[in-house]
């Protein structure tokens, strides 16, 4: 599981994110390195994470198999055991969608042709509704704010119209242009304005 994720951002995003695997049951070291020659882990494991040393993961995060997001603040920007039970919290996509929302990058036209611009939804996942937000170094005359499911159709258009330098926030209930609650899922948030444009991933939850 950790594998996964530590696999996958190692070879697309290097140096940016860290995954730890955290012992919970404070197994000895000849046991964590038993199950790291076992699996191949390629991501740190810690011992004792539910001992008092440096801060008890167990009662921070509770029991069992959790998944934690923490931006680089150590804010916690995902928890999967407040949204799925025991047995069933490992969410790759929503995993991954939290992450790639910490550490998204320029995509389509370079920043040096158009104004400059960032992007961001809070929290994400968003359960029942999220905030967008764009900062703009300069105004323009034309700009949109889409949602585009994962075939790249557009669902929902929050904003569309010209806009000043600045930030602007839209709060976002999660349903399509006729009112309609979308499913739960990963989508596409995309921001258009003149020449330039950001999209990242958001996953929405029910």
């Amino acid at each position: 599981m950790q594998q996964d994720i530590a696999q996958h951002y190692a070879s697309t995003k290097p140096g940016e994110v860290q995954v730890l695997g955290v012992d919970l049951w404070n197994g000895t070291t000849a046991q964590l390195n038993a199950f790291r020659t076992s699996t191949g882990a390629t991501y740190p494991l810690l011992l004792n994470g539910a001992s008092f040393t440096g801060g008890n993961v167990e009662t921070l995060y509770g029991t069992y198999d959790n998944y934690i997001v923490l931006n680089k603040q150590r804010v916690v920007r995902y928890h999967a055991a407040l949204g799925w039970p025991h047995g069933n919290r490992y969410h790759l996509n929503e995993i991954r969608a939290c992450v790639d929302s910490l550490v998204s990058s320029t995509v389509d036209v370079p920043p040096s042709a158009a104004p400059p611009l960032s992007l961001s939804a809070s929290p994400n996942p968003a359960r029942g509704s999220c905030r967008l937000a764009v900062t703009l170094a300069e105004a323009v005359s034309e700009a949109s704010v889409e949602v585009l499911d994962i075939a790249g159709r557009v669902v929902a258009t929050p904003w569309r119209g010209a806009l000043g330098a600045g930030l602007h926030e839209w709060r976002w209930d999660a349903s399509d242009d006729r009112g309609a609650p979308l499913a739960a899922g990963v989508y596409l948030v995309r921001a258009r304005f003149g020449g330039d444009s950001r999209t990242l991933r958001l996953a929405v939850t029910r």
